[in-house]
């Protein structure tokens, strides 16, 4: 009888060990699941909070990397060309930015005095820290907005990589010149030489391309078309409805007019090549006349 309470007691202690011991190890799971390091399927350990920290988002909510490229474009009506022109190259010069390119012409638009108004087209770049206070005092410009586009070209990725390739290449450059000091027979030397030659040509064509990343990212490409009108578009649904009949009747009768014009300046061009072409034709006909009498 004094053994078997022995036993009793025996497993009872057993269970209540074991009971406290599952409990510690469930506790300890609790803490290792609460922590910011996770491990996934491939044994990398990332910590989720500086994975989320990581990422940058635009001001509309997109996911956007440390290198990104942005453009504007925008078009512009106006009344004034050449003060329009003015103010848009002043505001270039203000915010430290330059005209990449610029074409100016003369439009095929002409009113009722014979006026021919003007087209511009600008590629401007303006540095990206300014581009914002760049934009608003554009908004300033004594003409209509017609259209406006914002592009950003996330680069990233392509950017990372390529920079990787190129330090590749300078530690490969580097190796090879410690081996051509080395190099003791011609055909080492010649070998050496022609690869360094290309990883050096490689390297500079790589780091040309992340100089025109860093020239995009440091300098906005900003395009404006700007065109001179007599009216604004915007001037023009807002009136009359017999107003606007009567200047579109105008204007068609001037477009025929002109068209009529530059259909005389045209047949004008052609009247010598139509005067010979109608003398060869007048005598093949008085020659085939002619055979056709002599035949009788």
């Amino acid at each position: 009888m004094f053994k078997k309470k022995w036993l009793v007691a025996g497993i009872g202690l057993g269970m209540l060990l074991a009971a406290c011991s599952g409990e510690t190890d469930h506790s300890g799971g609790d803490m290792s699941t609460e922590g910011a390091v996770t491990s996934d399927e491939s044994g990398e350990v990332w910590d989720s909070e500086t994975e989320e920290s990581a990422t940058n988002t635009d001001v509309e909510g997109n996911l956007i990397g440390e290198r990104v490229i942005r453009s504007v474009y925008r078009e512009y009506e106006t009344l004034d060309f050449e003060e329009s022109n003015t103010y848009i190259m002043d505001r270039v010069t203000d915010f430290g930015g330059f005209v990449e390119q610029s074409n100016q012409s003369t439009g095929n638009y002409m009113d009722d005095s014979n006026r021919v108004y003007r087209d511009g087209y600008y590629t401007l770049r303006i540095p990206t820290e300014s581009l914002e206070g760049f934009l608003e005092q554009l908004d300033g410009i004594d003409a209509i907005k017609l259209n406006e586009n914002v592009g950003t070209e996330d680069v990233t990725q392509n950017y990372s990589d390529t920079e990787s390739r190129v330090n590749v290449l300078r530690n490969k450059e580097e190796r090879l010149n410690i081996l051509l000091e080395q190099a003791e027979s011609i055909e080492d030397i010649i070998q050496i030489e022609n690869s360094l030659s290309e990883t050096i040509s490689e390297r500079e064509s790589l780091q040309t391309v992340l100089d025109n990343y860093d020239s995009l990212m440091d300098y906005t490409r900003v395009e404006v078309s700007l065109s001179e009108r007599p009216r604004i578009s915007g001037e023009r649904e807002s009136r009359p409805f017999l107003e606007r009949i009567q200047e579109a009747l105008v204007d068609s009768a001037y477009a025929f007019y002109y068209v009529l014009q530059n259909l005389i300046i045209g047949l004008i061009y052609a009247l010598p090549f139509l005067i010979g072409i109608g003398l060869i034709i007048w005598i093949g006909y008085y020659i085939h006349k002619k055979r056709k009498r002599h035949n009788k």
